[in-house]
């Protein structure tokens, strides 16, 4: 295998003959890079990344794309080998690779999808740790987003609640779908949990587990707007 001849830095956690198989096996081994060929068969790169967005590992995309595709890749930012792979390439993109720097993977990927031309798909669900695993919840599950300081608690229908070291910005633009909106700044909710809303006392909402949550004064109107599509 070219990694393990030519970059002996790098440690070789598993091979996938799949999407469906690197899938289960970023979840599993929270790798800090992954090298995803776009072209496979039910499941490819792009829909891996869809379904591990929530987790943080850097990407080098492997592709036999022609020049217009190179430019959207370049143009996003995202990493990319060109098949053939050269062995110079290739040892000059993991050279390149800094694991302490953290990638905001979901704005590059929209990047990349709007350069191709290709529609951005709504993620309908998010890997959250329980334990010593990582659990897909779909985020029908997920009532509301907390957070406090630089992490995140994660407040799902079946009651358990579970913390990310995450600021709420950066699960807001994991999760990016419709189903969310962010009532104010510690506070992100499922709008399909809420059970009521009051416009008294500056607007506010009571959700499926009980919790009374503020509406922002700046978000007010876009909420009422929001609402009246449901």
């Amino acid at each position: 295998m070219q990694l393990r001849n030519y970059c002996p830095e790098v440690k070789v956690l598993r091979l996938c003959s799949g999407g469906e198989e690197g899938i289960e096996a970023i979840e599993s081994l929270a790798p800090d890079l992954v090298f995803l060929d776009i072209e496979m068969p039910k499941v490819n790169g792009f829909d891996v990344l869809d379904q591990t967005r929530g987790l943080h590992y850097k990407v080098i995309f492997t592709t036999a794309y022609d020049q217009f595709a190179i430019k959207a890749f370049k143009y996003s930012a995202m990493d990319y080998l060109l098949k053939p792979i050269d062995i110079e390439d290739l040892k000059a993109a993991v050279k390149k690779i800094d694991l302490n720097q953290k990638d905001d993977l979901g704005t590059k990927l929209r990047l990349l999808y709007s350069q191709l031309g290709l529609k951005s798909p709504q993620p309908s669900r998010i890997s959250l740790p329980f334990g010593e695993a990582y659990e897909m919840v779909p985020f029908a599950l997920i009532i509301r987003c907390e957070s406090e300081s630089n992490y995140t608690t994660f407040y799902l229908s079946d009651k358990r609640k579970v913390t990310l070291s995450k600021t709420l910005k950066e699960v807001e633009e994991t999760m990016m779908n419709d189903s969310f909106f962010r009532v104010h700044h510690s506070h992100m909710i499922n709008i399909e949990h809420i059970v009521k809303f009051y416009k008294t006392d500056g607007g506010y909402v009571i959700m499926s587990d009980g919790t009374q949550i503020s509406i922002s004064r700046n978000k007010k109107d876009q909420f009422f707007e929001l609402l009246k599509k449901v």
